[in-house]
């Protein structure tokens, strides 16, 4: 089911368990200018640098991939592996009744899976050295010549087997280490294309002041937003949550994204974006993929916001004058989990100093470490406290009120935040 906190039986959708990592992107640029359609993709990707809030760090295989495993990097094992030949040597000095030959294969075993193999083989001439000097005596010098040959046989054939296993090993990891470079990159550019589907900068709207940020879970996540200026003056905003997360749910947000914007730019209504998307996306994914929507047409001149909501997260609307909130909640199901949606509008007029707060459930279910989530209540105590603040600052302290809560800044699920200010006259 969906993600969306605003979709319950009816309109509501049960969460998946998901990974870690966290990378926060900005999305302003220091002259504010406007986004461009057919920006060259250099210049987005200049522009769409991440900033990190905590390095993602990737961690390599510690595992030994060159023969002769960890040992040529540290004195360590060559240590253990002397001690342990010292000890059986010392104990085959002192049982001088029978040959404690044999146990010089344990520290054999080590070495050739500690140790490069020329030393494993060194080794194995001491232990037969060892074995000869401390083994009982022998009636003739033939029995001790086929004594000590079959002794370095047995040890040679040990070695040499555990050494074949030990190689085929760190080919195996190397293998898995490539392999896992080469998907990192495709994820990492996958990333990156992604990103390309967000706005360049913030909108410059008169009358109205708007930022963002987007945190997602994985390095590619299945939250989207946007600013879409439209010819008549008004601007579509729209965030969006697709069912779940990862590789799929970032590929389906990218074709929502592609979608939203031929939709919007052919000037359609709302209630035809949204049944022409459904349309769309239900075709594309079947039964398997659908998205909660909040899609918005802003209207400068009279501060009307006329908006629908497919099952997406109740957004934020605080009156300024009387410091009372309500919630926007969902009018429709989410987008694509039927063959046909209508959808209709509804409207809010917003004055001088409103708030209104767009946000996914990765923002209201982010947990701390007792379990619980940072919820709704939490939201509007953030954004009571910091009503002075503008749209960039209301964003920053709702994440720092979030990170301050969980403890932490990496988190379970993809995390999208926009805020829309009314400025005074």
């Amino acid at each position: 089911m969906c993600e969306g906190g605003a979709w319950t039986p009816g309109l509501a959708a049960e969460h998946e368990a998901s990974g870690k990592a966290f990378l926060k992107l900005e999305t302003s640029i220091p002259d504010g200018t406007a986004s461009e359609p057919a920006a060259k993709a250099e210049d987005v990707k200049h522009l769409f640098l991440p900033v990190p809030v905590r390095e993602r760090q990737v961690a390599r295989s510690s595992v030994p991939l060159e023969d002769g495993g960890f040992g040529h990097s540290s004195w360590l094992p060559l240590f253990v592996v002397l001690g342990a030949t010292a000890c059986v040597a010392y104990a085959d000095y002192l049982v001088r009744s029978i040959s404690l030959g044999y146990l010089y294969v344990l520290p054999l075993c080590l070495s050739a899976v500690l140790l490069k193999r020329r030393i494993t083989f060194v080794l194995l001439g001491i232990s037969i050295f060892f074995h000869d000097l401390f083994g009982p005596p022998y009636s003739t010098v033939e029995t001790r010549a086929f004594h000590n040959l079959t002794a370095l046989a047995g040890f040679a054939c040990v070695v040499l087997l555990l050494q074949y296993f030990v190689s085929q090993r760190d080919a195996l990891f190397e293998v898995t280490r490539r392999q896992r470079d080469a998907l990192m990159k495709d994820v990492e550019l996958a990333a990156h294309v992604q990103r390309m589907f967000l706005p360049i900068a913030e909108p410059v709207i008169a009358g109205f002041n708007v930022s963002s940020m987007i945190s997602p879970a994985k390095v590619v996540g299945g939250d989207y937003y946007d600013y879409i200026p439209r010819s008549n003056g008004t601007l579509e905003l729209v965030i969006g949550d697709v069912a779940g997360r990862g590789v799929g749910a970032a590929l389906l947000m990218a074709a929502t994204a592609a979608v939203l914007q031929l939709e919007v730019r052919e000037s359609r209504k709302l209630p035809d974006i949204v049944s022409r998307l459904n349309r769309e996306l239900h075709a594309l994914t079947g039964d398997s993929g659908f998205v909660t929507l909040l899609l918005g047409e802003l209207h400068p001149g009279s501060r009307r916001l006329r908006y629908v909501n497919c099952g997406h997260n109740p957004a934020l609307l605080f009156r300024a004058n009387t410091a009372e909130a309500s919630w926007l909640a969902a009018t429709c199901v989410p987008v694509g989990l039927f063959p046909t949606l209508h959808c209709e509008p509804e409207e809010v007029t917003l004055a001088a100093g409103d708030i209104l707060v767009w946000y996914t459930d990765g923002l209201t279910e982010a947990e701390n470490e007792r379990g619980l989530e940072f919820g709704r209540e939490r939201l509007l105590q953030a954004v009571r406290s910091n009503r002075g603040a503008d749209a960039r600052g209301l964003v920053d302290l709702i994440y720092d009120a979030v990170t301050e809560f969980t403890g932490r800044q990496s988190f379970d699920d993809d995390m999208t935040i926009v805020a829309i200010k009314a400025e005074s006259d």
